[in-house]
């Protein structure tokens, strides 16, 4: 199976942290135009996962109409797309108006494409800026993974592996702020379940290879971050390819990387 990662597209102005350009927005369509072109001729996955924050927020109206515009640039490639939930995405719009943009009848959810069941989680923010996956959310989750006889993928926003966060552009010091604050408890019921043989994010703004109780934790780039501070976007996303347990993830862009498990 192959499937495709894409995350934290920010679609909107640019933006800037501690005086540097970080997101390199500007020319975002451009590179999704890009994208979607390799995904049609090149890569031709089973499905694309893009997890979260698809825009820069602005506003009600601007950001509707840039999730819009990405959802209907995506559905170009001819593929299932699914999207996860990202701190960006619902500043300035409802719950409801943004699973109508999408499609999508729930903030969660999970799905089965061949051999294999995913699961798409949503990491909250709460007013004090902690990240939690909530307890209802949580039980769910347990349920839905009881309920599989299939090895399951998971997909969040935020962060569920333990980082060090020395040399973040973002989070360096900053824990509660991109690391979701009960993730112990979530990747106990991942490896309670015997089922689960990987797990994906973003956020962060750069790539990570984890392991927890032999489950591999996967974080992709920013699609528009400015990696190397030379004020060029990433552009990146990851071809995942899964047989069995055995997980190649390969990002692509401008500063390519490949994690390999259980190879």
């Amino acid at each position: 199976m192959r499937f495709v990662v894409l995350s934290d597209i920010h679609i909107g102005p640019e933006g800037y942290y501690k005086g540097i350009l970080r997101r390199v927005s500007k020319d975002v369509k451009i590179f999704l135009d890009d994208f979607v072109e390799d995904m049609i001729s090149n890569v031709k996955p089973d499905f694309i996962v893009v997890l979260g924050d698809l825009i820069n927020d602005v506003n009600s109206l601007v950001d509707k109409q840039n999730i819009d515009y990405i959802v209907k640039l995506l559905k170009k490639v001819g593929c299932p797309v699914y999207y996860v939930v990202g701190n960006h995405d619902l500043k300035n719009i409802s719950d409801v108006e943004f699973l109508n943009l999408l499609g999508h009848g729930s903030l969660y959810y999970s799905f089965d494409v061949g051999d294999y069941h995913f699961v798409v989680l949503y990491s909250v923010v709460l007013d004090d800026q902690t990240i939690v996956v909530p307890e209802e959310q949580v039980k769910w989750l347990r349920r839905n993974l009881n309920e599989t006889d299939k090895q399951s993928i998971v997909f969040v926003h935020h962060g569920l592996a333990e980082h060090n966060l020395h040399g973040n552009p973002w989070f360096e010091g900053k824990p509660k702020n991109c690391l979701i604050a009960n993730r112990e408890e979530v990747r106990d019921v991942l490896s309670e379940s015997n089922k689960v043989v990987a797990s994906f994010n973003g956020h962060l703004h750069w790539n990570r290879y984890h392991v927890h109780d032999n489950i591999p934790y996967f974080t992709i780039q920013s699609f528009t971050e400015n990696e190397d501070n030379k004020g060029i976007a990433s552009e990146a996303y990851a071809v995942v390819d899964v047989e069995d347990d055995k997980i190649s993830v390969d990002v692509k862009g401008n500063y390519p990387k490949k994690f390999l498990h259980g190879v």
